[in-house]
């Protein structure tokens, strides 16, 4: 399985793990995601939830060939889990080593703790791919993604799992009623704001989306080649 579902002491631990295919995500993995998010939402034995990639990538975002070849199923699957992550009712806390690309940089905004490693990377080449930004996201670097609190915080990787397993350990043992109220006043105006800028996102990517621009950098991405963009 891409995705690697473990619930232990109250933590339900979600790792992306494809390293064939340097963990991009395509739509089944997106969906198994939004399943275990659905399930976790009402399991009173999940306290929290720990989405991480692998020791070397976190992930380099969607499937750009299922998203060549199917892209209708990519969208439905990738609409549904942000949809799920970011009505999730209990703690989410992201790990990152290494890469975080695209659409997977997109998911840190939806969770409420972010650590990463001091060589993680963050990347949204969506305008290389003709493309925009999507979910609330826009181009950032590590250090203003931690200077924006993106990232909650940064260690260097033999200290990283440690200081994540405090974090989520504390998370599982605070009453649960209380952690899920606070979640509730923390996260409301921030939906609130990233629901506005999505809706625009959306129409704008929709539009792009479907542009020859972004077929052609979707193809020579795919192709090994160099795009050659030509006025619409």
């Amino acid at each position: 399985m891409a995705i690697l579902s473990n619930t232990e002491f109250g933590i339900l631990r979600l790792t992306i793990s494809r390293a064939q295919k340097r963990n991009s995500i395509n739509a089944e993995m997106f969906d198994t995601m939004t399943e275990a998010l659905s399930r976790a939402a009402s399991d009173d034995a999940v306290r929290v939830v720990l989405l991480q990639g692998g020791e070397q990538i976190f992930s380099a975002g969607a499937d750009l060939e299922e998203m060549r070849s199917q892209p209708e199923v990519l969208d439905r699957a990738m609409t549904n889990f942000f949809a799920a992550l970011r009505a999730f009712p209990k703690p989410v806390v992201a790990q990152v080593m290494g890469p975080c690309v695209g659409d997977a940089l997109s998911m840190l905004l939806y969770c409420d703790l972010v650590y990463a490693s001091e060589r993680a990377l963050f990347s949204l080449p969506c305008v290389a791919l003709g493309q925009t930004t999507r979910f609330g996201s826009e181009p950032i670097t590590a250090a203003e993604a931690l200077e924006m609190r993106i990232i909650t915080g940064i260690a260097d990787d033999e200290s990283l799992d440690n200081l994540v397993a405090s974090k989520v350990a504390r998370l599982a043992v605070l009453p649960p009623g209380a952690v899920r109220a606070m979640k509730a006043l923390l996260t409301g105006p921030r939906n609130k704001a990233l629901e506005v800028a999505a809706e625009e996102e959306e129409a704008v990517w929709r539009r792009q989306a479907g542009s020859a621009e972004a077929a052609e950098a979707l193809a020579a991405f795919l192709e090994g080649r160099k795009p050659a963009f030509r006025p619409e």
